[in-house]
């Protein structure tokens, strides 16, 4: 039997891979940053000051990934790892003004750019969150 490459989950992944393709070269063009680096710090972000360890679990990454991500982010002055008193080896995340506003402009880089292909596709948010909404519920409900 073959795979028949029309068949949803192959397009979604195809439409997932395109997006992420695309992402990535927006953000080094304007920015001059991957998507996994500025995925990265979005994560960061939205966990508030994050260990490494909480890091590597919420963006699925394994402990020496995320360890060399955040090495690199720290060298570019995007993000400081600074050790708690009394929690041993652990290291509080934070975004740097620098990384705070890669965050804001790319988000709003991309933001725009999907907004015009929505447009040009004919799809409107409210669609793409009525297919995309339900499924990260049974997914990842935390973040849904």
């Amino acid at each position: 039997m073959t795979y028949d490459p029309r068949q949803p989950a192959y397009r979604l992944h195809t439409l997932v891979a395109a997006l992420d393709a695309a992402a990535d070269e927006m953000l080094r063009a304007a920015h001059g940053t991957s998507y996994a680096r500025f995925l990265t710090l979005v994560t960061v972000q939205a966990l508030g000051t994050p260990t490494q360890a909480e890091l590597a679990a919420a963006h699925e990454v394994s402990a020496p990934a995320a360890s060399r991500m955040v090495r690199t982010l720290s060298e570019a002055g995007l993000l400081t790892a600074a050790r708690t008193p009394g929690t041993g080896n652990r290291s509080a995340l934070t975004l740097t003004p620098a990384g705070e506003r890669l965050v804001a402009d790319g988000g709003a880089l991309l933001e725009d750019a999907f907004g015009r292909l929505l447009e040009a596709g004919g799809v409107t948010v409210d669609q793409v969150r009525a297919v995309t909404d339900p499924l990260l519920q049974v997914l990842r409900p935390e973040t849904a």
